[in-house]
């Protein structure tokens, strides 16, 4: 009978000793799981999920710290952040290996995406000789160049520099004279096209209906058949500076040097010979979030009567 209170100590030993063990910890680690907008920390309400084989943990915010079992996790974003902002990706990378005792960091970096970019252009004037004039009929001498202006301008992050593709086109009618045919001849002068300030020009060419006609081109203008000529030009523009664009279409007689893009080969001595002219011109901008500006209306016509030498 002496022996039970031994026997009963025993089992309670044995007992404690069970209990003791189960309540030891298992291995354990940290996820940090934080983010950025634009590169600097932020902290806010947005969701996510951390994921193993047979787990899946959800999160609503951050910074924010889980105690878990060492593994290999998946960081995954599901919605929310900075408003206005957009996910961009996970860093260091979006799946990590846990171990006991150890930490890995899951950073959701979100970015303000820039400004919506916006091309425009829209009919300034026509010039003669580098002077603004009305719309209507106009009688010139030699030496003498058509020009017409447009302005230009980009909408979006102010100061940053972008690639705009523009064509502009000249309708040339030949409406009155004794001539059956005039030739034009192509010139494609760099300085023909330029902006004021000053951009860089990446590409021109002249066109006759669509087709290049890079310098030497001879051009047959037949009286009351209208000729489609284009220049294709490509700018480095700045964003949100105002640009003033001008063409020196036309040079009468033969250019011998000037800035111009097409030039009336020598008439012959004669009535004088008439032509209408009008112009139109777009811009194309990749990524521009309104087309609805990027073309002009035919501009009004401008007539020139040359006066041919007697």
């Amino acid at each position: 009978m002496k022996k039970k209170p031994i026997a009963i100590g025993l089992v309670l030993v044995a007992l404690i000793a069970v209990f003791w063990l189960s309540c030891e910890p298992g291995p354990q680690g940290t996820i940090d799981v934080k983010a950025t907008l634009d590169g600097a920390p932020w902290t806010g309400a947005v969701e996510y999920t951390l994921t193993r084989t047979g787990q899946n943990l959800t999160g609503a915010s951050v910074e924010k710290s889980f105690n878990v079992t060492p593994d290999t996790w998946t960081c995954a974003y599901v919605s929310g952040g900075p408003a206005g902002a957009n996910f961009v990706d996970i860093t260091p990378s979006a799946t990590q290996a846990l171990v006991d005792g150890g930490t890995i960091t899951f950073t959701l970096n979100f970015v303000t995406p820039p400004p919506p970019l916006d091309a425009s252009i829209v009919f300034d004037t026509w010039t003669i000789n580098g002077v603004p004039v009305d719309p209507g009929i106009h009688f010139v001498p030699p030496d003498t160049i058509i020009d017409i202006r447009y302005k230009e301008h980009v909408d979006g992050p102010e100061g940053e520099v972008v690639t705009v593709y523009q064509t502009c086109w000249l309708r040339i009618h030949y409406v009155e004279g004794e001539d059956e045919v005039i030739w034009l001849h192509a010139v494609n002068a760099d300085g023909a096209v330029f902006m004021d300030p000053p951009a860089t020009k990446l590409y021109q060419m002249t066109t006759v209906e669509g087709v290049d006609a890079p310098y030497c081109t001879e051009v047959p203008l037949l009286k009351c058949e209208p000729v489609n000529l284009d220049v294709e030009i490509e700018w480095e523009l700045e964003i949100c500076t105002d640009y003033t664009k001008t063409i020196n279409w036309l040079h009468f007689p033969e250019a011998n040097g000037a800035p111009i893009l097409f030039d009336i080969l020598p008439l012959f001595p004669g009535p004088d010979r008439v032509f209408d002219l009008t112009s139109w011109g777009c811009v194309e901008l990749e990524g521009d979030v309104n087309p609805d500006n990027d073309c002009t209306e035919p501009c009004p016509t401008l007539t020139i009567v040359i006066q041919a030498p007697l």
